[in-house]
């Protein structure tokens, strides 16, 4: 049969041949790219900044060694305390009378206590005084105790110089003069209370102005005191009972 005008043919069909060997090339490029990127993968790539080459922060300025010469030369070795000036001790301020006051530490033995008053002439005239202090023992309020002053040892003990009679003593500017304080500091009785004096309230005579020295008077529960007369230091030997200032002899 002929058909007009138009003639059938079917169409040429893919040619696997050659398309198979145009992929070839591609999958063996792809397979050398992957290998080369694992390789830099497994040997590790630095970043850019590394690749490139920061530039290093600036050195630390450098501290040079200290020179011994330039430290203080008193500055103190480890472990040691800085060394003080001792301050001196401050004399009390002259009272108007001329004389001042002031109290030695208490000597003690066998529950005896002596105590030395000594008197001071810090003015600038002579001052003369004869007997006994007068003197009164306070409490932590200032009030006087019911205290017994007698003058002389008054059977509290023997001792030199406190049953000698008054004589009169001149002090020069800066001279002194010593009376002595005598107590017991037993207790023979329990249902009365001991008693402890906080300070003295003193007048160098009777009449005279009066001054406070401030000592632990503790009397028991005897209720007397003993006053020696004012006399000049002298040096004395054998047991005394002073730690300082002027000494006291007990009689054997």
């Amino acid at each position: 049969m002929t058909t007009h005008g138009r003639t059938s043919a079917r169409p040429a069909g893919p040619d696997p041949v050659g398309r198979r060997s145009s992929t070839l090339p591609r999958l063996a490029a792809l397979g050398t790219t992957a290998a080369l990127l694992g390789l830099l993968t497994a040997c590790g790539t630095k970043p850019a900044s590394e690749a490139v080459g920061a530039p290093a922060p600036p050195p630390a300025p450098s501290v040079g060694p200290v020179q011994t010469e330039e430290l203080p030369s008193d500055l103190p070795q480890y472990g040691e305390l800085p060394t003080r000036t001792p301050t001196p001790a401050t004399p009390p301020p002259c009272p108007r009378s001329g004389v001042v006051v002031q109290g030695e530490e208490p000597g003690a033995a066998m529950g005896l206590r002596v105590m030395s008053l000594k008197l001071t002439n810090c003015g600038k005239r002579p001052y003369t005084v004869k007997g006994y202090p007068t003197v009164r023992v306070l409490d932590g309020d200032g009030k006087p105790l019911d205290i017994r002053v007698v003058h002389g040892s008054a059977g509290i003990a023997t001792l030199d110089d406190f049953d000698a009679a008054p004589r009169q003593v001149t002090l020069r500017p800066g001279q002194t003069a010593v009376a002595g304080l005598a107590w017991r500091n037993t207790v023979t009785d329990a249902t009365n209370p001991a008693v402890n004096g906080q300070a003295l309230d003193v007048a160098p005579a009777e009449g005279s102005p009066r001054q406070t020295v401030t000592e632990l008077i503790d009397l028991g529960n005897t209720g007397k005191l003993g006053v020696s007369p004012w006399y000049t230091p002298k040096e004395t030997a054998t047991k005394t009972l002073a730690r300082r200032g002027s000494a006291w002899t007990i009689r054997q």
